[in-house]
């Protein structure tokens, strides 16, 4: 069984053991994100389970997709579900690699 040390004894180590700032590794510059679109999702009227999404895309036309409320969860997350349930809509950004996933 050792003894306690001191505090001033802990913190002299903790801090010899900080490395330099010079010594961190770098962070890597972030990728660039695919191209992004919007995405306003609503329910179908009459359903309980069915989103219609309604998705932006470039010169002004739009682009209409029903799925399923676990589909859209799954992609997504649970927080775009969460929303359409609290407030009766939800907008997400997607990108290509999402999109292809709805259809």
């Amino acid at each position: 069984m050792t003894a306690p040390q001191s505090l001033s004894t802990r913190t002299q180590k903790t801090t010899s053991n900080a490395a330099s700032p010079s010594a961190r590794p770098q962070p890597r510059p972030a990728q660039m994100p695919a191209a992004l679109q919007d995405m306003l999702c609503t329910w179908v009227p009459g359903t309980t389970s069915i989103v219609r999404l309604r998705i932006s895309a470039e010169q002004g036309h739009e682009r209409t997709l029903e799925v399923t409320s676990t589909h859209l969860g799954r992609i997504f997350g649970k927080e775009v579900v969460h929303d359409l349930y609290l407030k009766g809509r939800s907008k997400v950004s997607v990108t290509a690699q999402q999109l292809a996933l709805l259809t």
